[in-house]
C-alpha cells in the first residue's frame, strides 16, 4: 500500500492516476485510507458511498480489513483507469502529451533524430515525467529547443561565423531572445539525441558546446600578444591587442615567433604576456576558456604559419583536460603537436588538492599528450587551477626533465 492515506476522493484518485501513468504495467496499485482525516462522520459517510459507486462502476476494488463483524474499508486497488479518468473529467496523460506535440510532429522537413526525440518526450511525458529537462506538457519549449538545436548544428557543419550572443542568436532562431539561456543543457542534450556523429562534442558541457559553434553569452574578441599585423597593418606597441570575431580572418603574423602558447585563463594570459612574453619572441593566444569557433579557426591557422613549438596552459581539471584535447585534435589536423605547459602529473601530485564532488572519468582515452595527466586526475581526484602557478616561458619545458625547475606557486594572503 502507498503510505500515504487519503480522505478525499479527488486526492484518491489523481494519486492512483499518477502512478498508473509513471507505470502502465503496474497490476497492484494500491491507495491507502486516512481514517483519521475525516473531520466528522458525515464525511467519512460520503468518502465510502463515493468509493462503493466507483468499485460498482469496476474501476476499483475496496480492501478491507479487521474482523467480519468490524471490517472497514482501509484501501482501495486500481481496476480500471479509465473509470477513475470519466470520475474526475481527466485526460490521460499520453492523450495530452500527443496534443501537446501534434503540431511540431506535422513540420515538415524535421530530421529523423528529432522525431525520435518528440516520440522520447512523448512516451516520457505519458508517465507524467520530464524528458531532456523539459516537463510534460511544455509543447512549446520543446519546439523552441529543437529548433535551436538544428540551428546550432548548421553553425557548427558550415563555415566559420563570427560569435554571437545567446539572446540574438535566439531571437533569430526561434523568436524569443530568453529560451537558450534558459534551455542551454536541453538544447545540447536535444543535439546529441537528433544528431549522429557527434561523439566529440558529447564530451563537451551545454556551454562548451555552444561555444564550439560561436554562441556565448556575450561575444568576445579574440586576445592575443605577438607580431601580428590586422589587413597587413601592424598595432602599436602594447602588450596585447584584442580583435572582433568577424575581423579575426585579417589577422597575420609579421614575423616568426619562437613559440605559440594558447592559454585558457584571463589572468595568467595577462601576467604571462606582461612578466614572460614581452621579453620573447612569442605568439600567446587567450583561449577565452573553451574557444569558440573563431578562435579556434585563428589559433589553427596562425599555429600552421609559424610551424614552431605549440603549447596550451590550463587548469588541470577535466575542463581543463577537455579544452586542451579539443586544440589538440584540430591541431593535428595541420601536423602541429599540442605540448601541455605546466599541467603533468607530477604537478598535479605535488600542488592538487581534492576536487569537490564526486570526480568522473576526466575524458576519452584517445592518443594524446595528456592523456597520463587525464587518468591521474580521474584516480586521484585532485585538481589544480592553472592562476595558482605564477608564468614561466614553455622554451624552458624542452630543457631535460631533470633541469627543470618547479613552478613558483603565487602566496597565499592567509598565511
Amino acid at each position: 500500500m502507498s503510505r500515504r492515506g487519503f480522505s478525499t476522493i479527488i486526492s484518491l484518485i489523481d494519486n492512483l492516476l499518477a502512478r498508473h501513468e509513471r507505470n502502465p504495467a503496474a497490476r497492484n496499485l494500491i491507495a491507502a485510507i486516512d481514517n483519521d482525516g475525516f473531520a466528522n462522520m458525515d464525511l467519512r459517510d460520503t468518502f465510502d458511498e463515493e468509493l462503493a459507486v466507483l468499485e460498482r462502476a469496476g474501476g476499483i476494488e475496496l480492501i478491507q480489513t479487521g474482523p467480519r463483524t468490524e471490517r472497514r474499508v482501509t484501501g482501495v486497488r486500481l481496476r480500471d483507469a479509465r473509470v477513475l479518468y470519466r470520475k474526475v473529467e481527466r485526460r490521460p496523460a499520453g492523450e495530452l502529451a500527443y496534443q501537446a506535440v501534434s503540431e511540431l510532429r506535422s513540420q515538415p522537413g524535421l530530421p529523423a533524430g528529432a522525431t525520435s526525440l518528440i516520440d522520447d518526450v512523448v512516451a516520457a511525458w505519458s508517465r507524467g515525467v520530464s524528458h531532456i529537462g523539459i516537463r510534460k506538457g511544455e509543447g512549446r519549449t520543446l519546439a523552441d529547443v529543437i529548433g535551436l538545436a538544428i540551428a546550432v548544428r548548421d553553425r557548427m557543419s558550415g563555415d566559420p561565423q563570427e560569435d554571437q550572443d545567446f539572446r540574438t542568436f535566439s531571437r533569430l532562431t526561434v523568436g524569443n531572445s530568453k529560451v537558450l539561456e534558459k534551455n542551454v543543457r536541453q538544447v545540447a542534450a536535444a543535439m546529441t539525441k537528433i544528431f549522429a556523429g557527434m561523439d566529440e562534442q558529447t564530451r563537451l558541457n551545454p556551454e562548451e558546446l555552444l561555444a564550439s559553434a560561436g554562441l556565448r553569452r556575450l561575444p568576445q574578441p579574440i586576445l592575443l600578444h605577438g607580431d601580428v599585423s590586422l589587413d597587413g597593418r601592424s598595432f602599436p606597441a602594447m602588450p596585447y591587442v584584442g580583435i572582433p570575431t568577424d575581423c579575426a580572418g585579417g589577422i597575420g603574423l609579421l614575423t616568426k615567433p619562437d613559440y605559440v602558447l594558447t592559454i585558457e585563463n584571463f589572468t595568467s594570459f595577462v601576467r604571462h604576456v606582461r612578466e614572460v612574453a614581452r621579453s620573447e619572441q612569442a605568439l600567446v593566444i587567450y583561449s577565452g576558456g573553451f574557444p569558440s569557433r573563431p578562435a579556434l579557426a585563428t589559433i589553427t591557422r596562425l599555429a600552421a604559419q609559424a610551424q614552431v613549438p605549440t603549447f596550451h596552459w590550463g587548469d588541470m581539471d577535466a575542463g581543463g583536460v577537455r579544452i586542451f584535447q579539443h586544440l589538440e585534435r584540430h591541431l593535428a589536423g595541420f601536423d602541429i603537436p599540442l605540448r601541455p605547459h605546466l599541467m603533468d602529473t607530477e604537478l598535479l601530485r605535488r600542488f592538487g588538492k581534492p576536487a569537490p564532488g564526486v570526480a568522473g572519468p576526466v575524458a576519452d582515452r584517445h592518443a594524446s599528450a595528456v592523456a597520463a595527466l587525464a587518468d591521474f586526475l580521474t584516480a586521484s581526484g585532485l585538481v589544480h587551477e592553472q592562476e595558482e602557478f605564477d608564468p614561466r616561458s614553455p622554451i624552458t619545458e624542452t630543457l631535460a626533465p631533470k633541469e627543470q625547475k618547479a613552478p613558483m606557486l603565487r602566496p597565499d594572503p592567509l598565511q
